[in-house]
């Protein structure tokens, strides 16, 4: 909790204040202390003002008077007995392709298994070929549709992969219908290369030139235009073995893209712990992860940021292969756990954050404080954002949502629905439910 004091300002100036939360949810990003979890950081009667789309004051509701003035034209907001929370953070999602795989689905539910699907031509590559046929606009129009209902679930910052498109051309044009979408719409998107998803068709016989092609042209093609923050890889039996990841990752480190990997998620290839070991920023999926993986993102290795444990339920769930990622052992080992919807047209075509937050609770046994800090400010360090995005703190982004929860408990109690009944987004509201008439 953070609040100015008499002893060293005697007002804060807001131009917004939200007050009368039932429970106002910080999701503080401070350092994990001996002997004790982090929390949700829940402040009973809380308040929470921002000036020019950054918070400068969190605290109980009575001490609000005494501390904080509403500059003129300002705007209080009642949550009138409400949750406040920060904005949640989506920090993996396949958001540009076209077409969809609906047809797949069916022949999963009669038996057949994803990597069946995509051997017989389906499956990443069929989405490929849909993308690489969509005109610009299309494309566009798409992303924008779907950060659209991101923001109505309350997601304020996405992470955004490349992925479909598999050539230099194509991986640049997603990556610049991203930054342009970005640039008109109120969440953020943060781009990843994720020209390692599978070996397109060209290279069908060659996978060790198609790593090489994504070395030598790919990514310092995205770096030298700045359209990616991240380099992501697929490390998956019938995409890409450790080794080729990591040369993959270590040529986006070289060209500063931060790595990501898609790892240990139908099979285990060992990609764990080789990320753990470059300093990925996050390892993603882990269903089958090993014991020497847990321990490598539990441990600080060489000085490296250790990477963040994103777990995606939703992927498992629909697939219906296997077994969740192990949370519970991850958590107990001091794995730091962020939760996303993976969204994508073939394994997880869902945008329902609050979803995957009772999945983390019924199924991977995660408690309510680590689900609501999996898909807020563990999500945003999975995105290295923590110091900007995740949590209600003094100096971060006012990304501030109210449910029409009056207790924290029903955020993964109330499955499959939407909680949201306003959308701050830096300071400006963004979303307003009709609760009655939404879905």
């Amino acid at each position: 909790m953070e609040s100015a004091t008499k002893a060293n300002q005697t007002w804060v100036e807001a131009d917004l204040i939200i007050t009368g939360a039932s429970e106002l949810l910080t999701c503080a990003a401070r350092s994990r202390q001996a002997g004790r979890r982090p929390d949700a950081g829940t402040i009973r009667q809380g308040a929470v003002a921002a000036r020019e789309g950054r918070i400068v004051w969190v605290g109980p509701g009575a001490n609000l008077r005494e501390e904080v003035r509403l500059v003129r034209g300002g705007v209080t907001v009642d949550a009138d007995g409400r949750v406040v929370m920060p904005g949640l953070v989506e920090c993996h999602s396949h958001l540009a392709w076209a077409g969809d795989r609906a047809d797949e689905f069916q022949l999963r539910a009669g038996g057949a298994t994803y990597q069946e699907i995509a051997e017989a031509g389906g499956g990443i590559l069929s989405t490929v070929y849909a993308t690489r046929e969509a005109s610009d606009e299309v494309l566009r129009a798409l992303v924008r549709k779907r950060l659209d209902r991101f923001l109505r679930y309350g997601v304020t910052t996405v992470e955004a992969k490349s992925g479909y498109g598999l050539s230099v051309d194509q991986e640049v044009r997603l990556l610049e219908i991203y930054r342009d979408v970005s640039q008109s719409h109120p969440v953020d998107v943060v781009p990843t290369l994720l020209a390692a998803h599978v070996v397109p068709v060209e290279y069908s016989d060659r996978p060790d030139d198609y790593v090489k092609h994504i070395v030598k042209k790919m990514i310092p093609a995205v770096a030298k235009k700045k359209l990616a923050r991240f380099c992501d890889a697929f490390c998956e039996q019938g995409a890409f073995d450790a080794e080729q990841c990591r040369r993959v990752l270590s040529a986006g480190l070289e060209h500063g893209l931060l790595p990501k990997l898609h790892a240990d998620q139908l099979t285990y290839m060992g990609g764990t712990e080789m990320a753990a070991e470059l300093g990925a920023v996050s390892v993603d999926h882990l269903d089958h992860i090993s014991e020497a993986g847990i321990r490598a993102l539990a441990e600080s290795m060489d000085g490296h940021r250790v990477p963040v444990a994103v777990l995606l339920p939703g992927a498992t769930f629909f697939l219906g292969e296997g077994g969740y990622a192990p949370a519970r052992r991850m958590l107990d080992a001091g794995v730091r756990v962020a939760l996303s919807t993976d969204f994508n047209p073939g394994s997880s075509p869902t945008q329902n954050l609050w979803l995957m937050a009772t999945m983390g609770c019924s199924q991977l046994h995660m408690t309510l404080d680590e689900v609501l800090r999996a898909i807020t400010i563990e999500a945003a360090r999975a995105l290295a954002l923590e110091d900007e995005v995740g949590s209600l703190e003094v100096g971060k982004k006012a990304d501030i949502l109210i449910l029409d929860h009056s207790r924290q408990v029903e955020v993964p109690y109330r499955y499959g629905m939407n909680p949201i009944w306003r959308v701050f987004k830096a300071g400006k509201l963004v979303v307003k439910r009709d609760l009655v008439a939404d879905e």
